[in-house]
């Protein structure tokens, strides 16, 4: 009988590839598996449907008075440079209409929005630039939580009606949240992603209480300066709500300044605060607005809907009701709301100026040093009495002077901005007016009786607003493709390469010789180029003409006392 031997070793030597594959086996499972959970979390599923159909062009048989392009029940119309847009019926078909009659101009405003919010997964070297899309995606990752089935509804239909490709809704929902967790990006001029005035006006008339509300709106901190948000006037019938207009631009389903067929009207001055987070789920603020237009018909109604729905980012909510001359600003953040009700005047800029929000720091320091505040006062010195006409409120949005001191088109420090989408809206007579940026800055009146309440066979608006006689239709061109070069300034300068911006600053000097942000820029540049002399000459100039950034003047006029250089 054999002896039985207990430990006794097996032929052959040890096998660690064995033991190694395996363990690589389950680390390769595992990053598969987690790498499917990371894509599920950081995608947004759009809604159900189709669109279907073709685009084609009707004439003045359409009732609409002048020729269109027609898609279904929708309509598109020019009035100058404005795009009219006719849309109705459920979310995802008035989508659909403001997304296949509007093409690619769409994709190209979604497109501008997006180096805002990739940068707000920041880092420097190899890694962060590897990880920088997954960083974005994860932090953005419970946006489309916040989405009512509606927005996502007529998110979904103008993604489809703009063109195939569902891949493309991710962006499209991210861009209607650029306003809540956008940053500027390097080729801004630093003074914040956008740039606004709200203003109440009562007029001077035997009827009482009648009032006219004013709004500018400009994106100077995206990657084209905003030159993407081409003027939209959307005319809208939704089903199940009330009928309403907003002027916003291609690829936008919120409002930014609208009224509906209650004379109920909205506009949003977009804000920046500490509690902002992207990584929550709440509605973002441009949605909401439309929410208000489509389902409040009091002025009590917006304001329990704006104090009771928390909101993605932060922004000033003026909510006027024109028929009875009354308004109210709720101040939202994500987590606090603060309500102030009055009568005219009331003039609004970029930042929150409640108790609530006093000690927040992000706000603190754009109330500082941000040109905000001068171009406040100023709006609100020339509403205070109430006014003759509306060319005074006209005026009044495009007036060039800070304090008793006048200045040149393009000064961030008066409420003149020539980028700014500008509308004027009387909810008395239901009459709004919208700056064409194609005849100078001329508003084109609209009958929003006939649009939206169905009064009379046709529309019948008042005369036009004329453009600003003291402005040069060349001027204002001249100052797009200077502020075109100053942005491809800045992003040279941002990498390193400082002879180009220097060259690319001269070049926006040679279209607008005297613009402040042009002055200050190719003054820095100089300096940086070692060039003290002209840098000192420049900046000088900068100050002189009325500096336009209150930040970088302290900074400027602290180093031009010193004898160190720069």
């Amino acid at each position: 009988m054999r002896d039985l031997l207990i430990g006794h070793r097996r032929s052959g030597g040890p096998r660690p590839w064995r033991a190694a594959g395996i363990g690589a086996g389950l680390c390769g499972a595992a990053a598969v598996v987690a790498w499917f959970i990371f894509e599920r979390s950081v995608t947004y599923e759009p809604p159900g449907g189709q669109v279907s159909g073709t685009v084609s062009w009707q004439g003045k048989s359409t009732g609409l008075g002048r020729e269109a392009l027609a898609f279904r029940d929708a309509r598109l119309t020019w009035r100058g440079g404005i795009a009219v847009l006719h849309v109705q019926g459920t979310g995802h078909e008035i989508g659909a209409g403001h997304g296949r009659l509007l093409g690619p101009a769409v994709d190209e405003a979604v497109l501008a929005a997006k180096p805002s919010l990739d940068a707000i997964a920041q880092g420097k070297g190899l890694w962060a630039r590897l990880t920088h899309d997954l960083r974005v995606d994860w932090r953005l990752r419970f946006l489309d939580d916040g989405l009512s089935d509606s927005d996502r509804s007529v998110i979904a239909g103008m993604m489809r009606g703009a063109g195939p490709g569902d891949e493309r809704y991710q962006d499209m929902v991210r861009a209607q949240a650029v306003w809540d967790l956008g940053k500027p990006t390097e080729a801004s001029d630093g003074t914040g992603l956008t740039r606004s005035l709200a203003v109440v006006a009562a007029q001077e008339s035997a009827v009482t209480n009648r009032v006219w509300v004013g709004h500018a709106f400009s994106a100077p901190g995206l990657s084209d300066g905003g030159e993407a948000l081409r003027p939209v006037l959307t005319l809208a019938r939704p089903q199940g709500g009330l009928a309403w207009a907003s002027v916003g631009w291609p690829g936008n389903a919120g409002v930014v300044a609208g009224v509906n067929a209650k004379g109920l009207v909205i506009l949003v001055n977009p804000a920046r605060t500490r509690e902002v987070r992207p990584t929550r789920s709440a509605r973002p603020t441009l949605l909401l607005a439309r929410s208000v237009l489509e389902q409040a018909s009091t002025l009590d109604e917006a304001v329990r809907t704006l104090e009771n729905t928390a909101t993605l980012g932060a922004a000033a909510y003026l909510v006027v009701d024109g028929r009875a001359g009354k308004w109210a600003v709720v101040e939202r953040g994500p987590s606090r709301a603060q309500l102030t009700r009055g009568s005219s005047p009331l003039v609004l800029g970029d930042s929150l100026t409640s108790a609530a929000f006093s000690a927040d720091p992000e706000n603190d320091r754009t109330r500082r040093l941000a040109p905000t505040a001068a171009r406040v006062a100023r709006v609100l010195q020339l509403v205070r009495a109430p006014l003759p006409a509306v060319d005074s409120l006209a005026a009044a949005l495009r007036d060039r002077r800070a304090g008793d001191a006048a200045r040149v088109p393009g000064h961030r420090g008066v409420p003149f901005d020539p980028a700014a989408q500008v509308v004027i809206i009387d909810p008395g007579l239901m009459v709004l007016w919208v700056a064409d940026p194609e005849a100078a800055g001329r508003m084109r009146a609209f009958d929003l009786r006939h649009e939206l309440e169905g009064v009379g066979d046709s529309p019948a608006p008042p005369p036009d607003l004329p453009a600003d006689p003291s402005l040069e239709p060349e001027q204002l061109g001249h100052l797009v493709l200077a502020r075109r070069e100053l942005r491809a300034a800045r992003r040279a300068m941002a990498r390193g390469e400082l002879a180009t911006a220097r060259e690319l600053a001269d070049r926006a000097l040679a279209r607008a010789p005297h613009l402040p942000e042009a002055l200050e820029l190719a003054g820095r540049l100089a300096g940086a180029a070692g060039d003290h002399a002209a840098a000192r000459w420049l900046l000088q100039l900068w100050l002189d003409g009325g500096a336009d950034d209150p930040d970088r003047e302290q900074k400027v006029r602290s180093l031009l006392t010193t004898d160190r250089g720069f």
